[in-house]
């Protein structure tokens, strides 16, 4: 996937940031940063993506996965908050 600061990519369980080499994802963490790729930099708001991953099955699960997301990646602020809107990726 093609962004601002170069291509993203993704395999089952791995993503590759421009620069950076690739980084293991657990499964529920791996799925957010599939729906906010493809976003392409758009806002998802927590209940879009609490019905686009319905394995989460909660809103803390999705804020635990999304926590532990931000901690794998080399720079946390790649997942950003929107207040009282929801997320993106910062790619």
């Amino acid at each position: 996937m093609k962004t601002a600061s170069g291509v993203v990519e993704m395999t089952t369980n791995t993503v590759t940031l421009p620069g950076c080499p690739p980084i293991r994802l657990a499964p529920g963490p791996m799925a957010v940063m599939r729906v906010l790729a493809r976003a392409q930099g758009a806002v998802i708001s927590r209940e879009h993506l609490m019905r686009m991953l319905p394995q989460c099955g909660s809103a803390h699960g999705l804020e635990m996965w999304i926590s532990r997301l931000r901690h794998a990646l080399p720079e946390a602020a790649v997942v950003q908050t929107v207040v009282k809107r929801g997320y993106r990726l910062a790619l």
